[in-house]
């Protein structure tokens, strides 16, 4: 599921987000997730802007829900392991190598890599 993007601005291409957050939470893999804990705002439905290099916004839109995926890569055998919280989505941003993804708080660092801009949260 891809976020609703509005962008403004000429110039912009669409690229990948792809938003880690680790809060280790015991989850099955693959089910749908949001950030818990001290991540909570990170959930589906959540609005998040995009800043570029000078601060400024340059995109804005919804999270999408998240997908749980295995934080150790040890096969425990047990149906629910410890997970770490992957949203990925698409927007339409200007050329940059990076960028800060705000939801609530403290604005998170997007740096482009291969193909993809990837965030780390914490």
């Amino acid at each position: 599921m891809l976020a609703l993007v509005l962008a403004a601005g000429c110039g912009n291409a669409s690229a990948e987000v792809k938003l880690l957050v680790r809060d280790g939470t015991v989850r099955a893999v693959g089910s749908e997730c949001s950030g818990t804990g001290a991540y909570a705002a990170l959930h589906r439905s959540a609005k998040f802007t995009v800043r570029g290099a000078e601060g400024k916004q340059v995109a804005e839109g919804v999270l999408p829900a998240g997908k749980a995926v295995a934080a150790l890569e040890e096969d425990l055998k047990v149906p629910r392991v410890p997970t770490f919280c992957e949203l990925t989505f698409a927007v339409s941003l200007p050329v940059a190598d990076t960028y800060d993804l705000v939801v609530e708080g403290e604005p998170i660092r997007l740096q482009r890599k291969d193909n993809q801009l990837v965030g780390m949260v914490p």
